[in-house]
């Protein structure tokens, strides 16, 4: 209802400009009937918004703005933005945006570069989110929150609803001022085969082998055993010897490899530091996630050391694997029926966890998502925000997260009260409907200046323990002498600083050291 109110108020604002047809109308209208859907919005309350970005182009253009440059990883996501709303920009607007792709460490060197020159090399950055303390420390990307309240306040969309949008958390510094608009969220979902759960032979043969019944796992203990059960052999009744689960191993970027293990160390009591920034990830909740993941290697498909996060999930919809946790845009292509043979067949829920003193104890990985920024540099800040909110507004954004051809997940509350996308295919509103339910026992980043090379260092050790080059303890030992020599080179005290008030947010979230839990884990 709040889009709505917004989109009624849009509509009586443009009245002021006047009833004749204006400059882009046409063009506006040709995007929303034929691009533009589905929306939250009514097609009169798009085009009422429309009206309002053509109306704030012409200032710029008047300014000489012709043309602004954003640019982001080279990603399914990206791909969208840059090819087709950067098109629909130009032509509602007369603006024209030139949208580059280039590789995720490319994006973070050109950045810093752009940082250390003091010149703008883009306009806009699109860049993930756990950014936010370079960002800040740095100063070089515009406060968002001053500039919308402020010198900024005539270019800002009077609809932008913050509160809409998901992952601020993540894109705000320090300081409590936003600097990046969220561009997607991520969080992750558990997949599985509900056909062969409920199976009576299956569930028979389980029972038989490991003394309880088959069903969605609620702990990690669950998982390993139904993983090794439907390793092997036939389960959808031909004589192919398909595999036990999905898994996405590849050190790559802030690595694959730490996202599947960080779920173990949480749920087994881990965190990242104490309050003294002494590293916890090799105390015993590290070490016993880390000695499964290894142990259960063989439960999973050949390659997966090579998985980034879209082939497991092709091995799911093509009926490979009967089980995965992956990202929340996963549901998109399981009810895709142009590529999944399992439409309406898959069920959906948390991430696996512990048992804990009778209780289970969820602890799904939310990594922070990308986000939009606009450099300080930039001589066009005011047309750049206008392409931010142009991506990001619900029309539009509604129309990329339902399209199982995008990897992007749900990032705002819209996306999830859409009765469009809760339709979209069999199972789709059990699917947002389990999402919104992983959030409350989500784990979030280390949101601290060095968060990118924190992970990497560790990924990469609990990688060569995947790999069998190290024991699982020699490997959590290295990373965490590694996390020292970054919180040396960045300086102990401010790294403290910053720690404690993330570690005081997640205690709010009950997310606290254990050193008791690993053991006492079922």
């Amino acid at each position: 209802m709040k889009m709505q109110f917004k989109a009624i108020a849009f509509a009586a604002a443009t009245l002021a400009l006047g009833q004749a047809a204006w400059a882009g109308e046409a063009e506006a209208k040709k995007w929303i009937d034929s691009e533009f859907q589905p929306s939250t919005l009514s097609k009169d309350q798009q085009m009422a918004e429309m009206k309002w970005f053509i109306e704030a182009a012409k200032k710029l253009q008047a300014k000489g703005v012709k043309e602004i440059s954003v640019v982001s990883e080279t990603i399914t996501t990206h791909e969208y933005e840059s090819k087709t709303l950067a098109k629909a920009f130009e032509e509602i607007t007369g603006i024209k945006v030139k949208h580059d792709l280039i590789q995720e460490g490319d994006v973070v060197e050109k950045l810093q570069t752009s940082m250390q020159s003091g010149k703008s090399i883009y306009d806009g950055w699109i860049s993930d989110s756990d950014l936010i303390g370079t960002h800040y420390r740095y100063g070089k990307i515009m406060n968002l929150t001053d500039y919308m309240a402020g010198s900024g306040k005539e270019w800002t969309n009077p609809g932008i609803d913050i509160k809409d949008f998901i992952g601020t958390s993540f894109t705000t510094g320090p300081d409590k001022k936003l600097y990046q608009l969220p561009d997607q969220q991520f969080a992750n979902l558990y997949w599985f085969r509900a056909d062969l759960f409920a199976r009576p032979d299956l569930k028979q043969k389980f029972k038989a082998k490991y003394g309880y019944e088959l069903a969605p796992p609620q702990t990690w203990k669950q998982w390993d055993d139904q993983s090794e059960f439907f390793q092997g052999w036939g389960w959808d009744g031909s004589d192919k010897k398909l595999f036990g689960a999905g898994a996405s191993y590849k050190p790559s970027g802030g690595g694959y490899s730490y996202y599947w293990w960080r779920q173990r160390f949480f749920a087994y009591g881990g965190q990242y530091f104490d309050a003294e920034m002494k590293p916890l990830v090799n105390t015993p909740a590290g070490i016993r996630a880390l000695e499964e993941m290894v142990r259960t290697m063989p439960n999973y498909p050949p390659g997966v050391m090579l998985f980034e996060s879209e082939e497991p999930k092709t091995m799911l919809v093509k009926g490979d694997v009967p089980m995965l946790y992956s990202w929340t845009s996963t549901g998109k292509r399981v009810g895709n029926a142009a590529e999944s043979v399992i439409v309406g067949k898959a069920g959906f829920g948390i991430v696996p966890g512990a048992e804990i003193d009778g209780k289970i104890v969820h602890r799904p990985a939310l990594t922070p998502g990308r986000g939009m920024a606009v450099s300080i540099y930039s001589q066009k800040k005011e047309a750049t925000m206008k392409v931010l909110e142009f991506i990001s507004n619900p029309e539009q954004s509604l129309k990329i997260v339902m399209d199982p051809k995008t990897i992007m997940d749900p990032w705002r509350i819209s996306h999830f009260r859409s009765q469009k996308f809760q339709q979209a295919f069999p199972g789709a509103s059990e699917y947002l409907a389990a999402i919104e339910k992983t959030f409350p026992h989500v784990v979030p980043d280390p949101i601290i200046p060095g968060a990118n090379d924190y992970q990497r260092k560790l990924s990469f050790e609990i990688t060569e323990a995947l790999a069998k080059r190290k024991q699982p303890k020699e490997a959590l030992d290295a990373a965490a002498a590694e996390w020292d020599k970054i919180t040396d080179r960045r300086g102990r005290d401010k790294q403290k600083a910053q720690w404690g008030e993330k570690m005081g947010e997640m205690k709010q979230l009950g997310i606290e050291y254990h050193a008791d839990w690993a053991a006492k884990a079922k």
